[in-house]
């Protein structure tokens, strides 16, 4: 019974790469079951809402999602990741059935709500099965197909929208029982296929597949020295000023689009479609590149900079050029989610690396906690988008977008550099060497 609970050995090539491909497939039906953007003015229309409502709505979401996602941080680091994933994905894809057939608003809030407590669970443990199951010489890597999840899923719905509204009259509610049904089989496929590791084979590091050692801690880190340490708040902070931006995108970019640049809702969709493909091509291809070079802190800053120029020129063309040729605002969408890729899975690699590192145990509750934190940026994102955009436009929002986003590179910037570029050195070492030598490049 044990064995069918737990992996007992560490799985390499070919099977290991197969319950990397449950995690992202995780990911992805969990970010595709949320993802109304592509049909949010059909949905206000039908229901009667405001944006400024909506936002509400999505804002108390959001605060359920992060308590949840703190609450099965905990969980998993105590119970297993599996063990939490399983039976909350299944519950998650009832609760995405439960929104389609959404009457009203109440009962519309009430299902988004309890959706998004859902999903935080479920997701918890995804972050950390990925560090489970990927050696550092690949991580990077792991954690793009990882952001493939919710950027794929964005993606997605936006690409599901724009070929089958007409299909199906326009119908928002059709585009969630789409969901519902690619929920529900997901959870099917996460069941019989994924399992956990072992905790005494998950609290090893690994450099490569075969090369497994102790923290730089000696496993003896703890919450406190997480919460002391200036890597894990540094981290933290960056990607939740980050996400300030992504929100806007993620919630009301097809909004902005239709209402500011005067674009079609399918059109406003193939816009959004292009940031989230570019996103996607560049963040496998800087994954490699950060793996190859073992580059973390360089690609997000370089492509934080490279974006914060990008939409800096976007702003001022708002201001200056409301009448902007659509060719060029889909341009520079692209190029800002082109951008955007040299920062994700370089960050996932090099917060999971550092977490190690402290307490290789704690890897559910630092995530947990991050999700806490970002969420309150996302929810600050999403409550005050809709207020701004209506009294003072949508331009002036995305100039306040702008500040927060150059504070993700100053925190970026700020990020220390920890042990992991020394992995160079320990390549040409013994594996009864590699401790030794990550000691001695954390003391330089």
């Amino acid at each position: 019974m044990r064995s069918r609970r737990y992996l007992l050995e560490y799985p390499t090539g070919a099977r290991r790469r197969v319950y990397l491909g449950v995690v992202v497939l995780a990911v992805f039906i969990s970010a595709f079951e949320g993802q109304l953007a592509p049909v949010l003015p059909l949905l206000l229309k039908d229901l009667g809402m405001t944006p400024a409502f909506y936002g509400s709505i999505t804002a108390v979401s959001l605060l359920a999602g992060a308590l949840a996602g703190y609450l099965g941080g905990e969980m998993v680091d105590r119970i297993g990741r599996v063990r939490v994933l399983i039976p909350f994905a299944f519950i998650s894809a009832a609760s995405c059935l439960y929104m389609a057939m959404a009457p009203d608003v109440l009962h519309f809030t009430a299902a988004r709500i309890s959706m998004n407590f859902v999903e935080g669970i479920a997701m918890a443990g995804t972050a950390p099965l990925i560090r489970d199951f990927t050696p550092r010489t690949g991580r990077a890597q792991a954690y793009a197909f990882w952001t493939w999840g919710p950027v794929g899923a964005n993606f997605f719905a936006a690409a599901i929208a724009a070929l089958t509204l007409q299909l199906f009259d326009y119908s928002w509610r059709a585009q969630i029982y789409l969901m519902a049904g690619v929920a529900l089989l997901g959870a099917i496929i996460i069941a019989l296929i994924l399992r956990d590791l072992h905790p005494d084979v998950r609290r090893q590091i690994r450099d490569t597949e075969g090369a497994a050692r102790e923290s730089l801690s000696g496993g003896a880190g703890s919450r406190s020295s997480l919460l002391t340490s200036r890597a894990f708040w540094t981290h933290v902070l960056a990607i939740s000023c980050l996400y300030f931006f992504l929100a806007t995108m993620n919630a009301y970019a097809q909004l902005m689009l239709v209402e500011f640049f005067g674009f079609s809702v399918r059109m406003a969709s193939v816009v959004a479609m292009g940031f989230w493909v570019a996103n996607l091509g560049a963040s496998l291809f800087f994954a490699r590149l950060s793996d190859r070079l073992r580059v973390r802190r360089g690609m997000v800053i370089g492509g934080g900079l490279t974006a914060a120029a990008l939409l800096a020129t976007l702003v001022t063309v708002m201001f200056t050029w409301p009448s902007t040729p659509g060719i060029l605002v889909m341009g520079l969408f692209v190029l800002i989610g082109g951008s955007l890729g040299a920062v994700f899975s370089p960050w996932m690699a090099s917060f999971s690396e550092a977490i190690e590192e402290i307490h290789p145990e704690g890897h559910g509750f630092a995530f947990g906690f991050n999700d806490v934190v970002k969420n309150l940026f996302i929810l600050t994102s999403v409550l005050f988008a809709p207020h701004v955009a209506d009294s003072l436009g949508w331009n002036a929002w995305m100039a306040t977008v702008l500040v927060i986003f150059c504070a993700f590179v100053a925190f970026a910037v700020l990020i220390p550099r920890h042990a992991v570029p020394a992995l160079r050195e320990i390549d040409a070492e013994s594996g009864s060497n590699r401790a030794e030598v990550l000691r001695a490049a954390q003391t330089k």
